[in-house]
């Protein structure tokens, strides 16, 4: 491969860099300076085997706080939660274009814009009062669907290098702990268990996206395919605790499903945890509310 040197267009590198941090670092500390000003409240966070995230509370009601906007325009536009669903699919098949040409820039700026979609659409539901079960099932597979397609535009871009195989890696990772949460709620318990949930799998691959082209650029020349080493780390990161993710999702998904399967044990576990809930002025039939 023949290096050239740093041409003008680098300017666009650093154009791109500084739009995606003003993008979202400048609306960040306005966010939390109105919640240490008591402006704004976090939302608490979720329980055991309610879904333990790498990016908390913070992170999503930062993201619902930014997306204001988007939801009252939605809301006046007309447009359907099914309609925006589908939208989707087209983000994300251009996000894919993107990752496998060498345009990681345009596909961070692209993963923000499809992310935002799979947001407003189970909004805009609720504002409306439109959550369906077909709405539910259309928007889970068509995830499915955009996830394939991003990490699939990764396998082809790494192909021929060592970088594949962890491509590969994330793609059925991602699968697996997405099917996992599905397959045990159809049996009954909760199988959201896990740090390494999509949306924090996406945030960080938009993140090493949209860093790695001026880095990669000054690192390695313009040359015809960079190796984009940021993005290629947060790939490993990515690997190693969506593989995580999916075994500890597996093994609770199990325990509770031993734990269903035996009554007894699960209604002796139940008056060992109960009382240790309970705050001082309440008393135990106030429980069955909060369950």
């Amino acid at each position: 491969m023949i290096r050239h040197p740093i041409s003008p267009s680098g300017a666009g590198d650093l154009a791109a860099l500084l739009g995606f941090i003003a993008f979202l670092v400048l609306p960040l500390l306005i966010y939390l300076a109105l919640v240490a000003r008591g402006k704004l409240r976090l939302a608490p966070p979720k329980p055991k085997g309610a879904g333990r995230r790498l990016f908390g509370p913070l992170f999503v009601g930062y993201t619902y706080w930014l997306m204001r906007p988007l939801f009252r325009l939605a809301l006046w536009s007309g447009i359907t939660p099914n309609q925006v669903t589908v939208a989707t699919l087209g983000v994300a098949a251009a996000t894919a274009i993107a990752v496998g040409s060498g345009h990681f820039a345009l596909a961070a700026f692209l993963l923000i814009g499809g992310g935002s979609l799979d947001i407003l659409d189970g909004q805009l539901a609720r504002l409306r009062n439109m959550a369906t079960l077909q709405g539910a099932f259309l928007d889970s597979t068509v995830d499915r669907i955009c996830d394939g397609l991003v990490f699939g535009g990764c396998v082809f871009y790494y192909a021929g290098t060592p970088m594949i195989f962890v491509s590969l890696a994330v793609l059925i990772m991602s699968f697996t702990v997405s099917y996992a949460r599905g397959r045990a709620e159809a049996l009954g318990v909760s199988g959201a268990e896990g740090l390494m949930q999509r949306a924090d799998r996406l945030t960080v691959l938009t993140i090493a996206l949209a860093v790695s082209p001026y880095f990669a650029h000054r690192a390695e020349g313009r040359i015809a395919h960079p190796f984009y080493a940021i993005t290629a780390v947060s790939l490993c990161l990515l690997a190693v605790l969506s593989t995580v993710t999916a075994v500890s999702r597996i093994l609770w998904t199990l325990k509770q499903l031993k734990l269903k399967s035996n009554p007894e044990v699960a209604v002796r576990r139940d008056r060992d945890v109960q009382p240790s809930l309970l705050l001082p002025h309440e008393s135990k039939p106030a429980l069955g509310l909060n369950r």
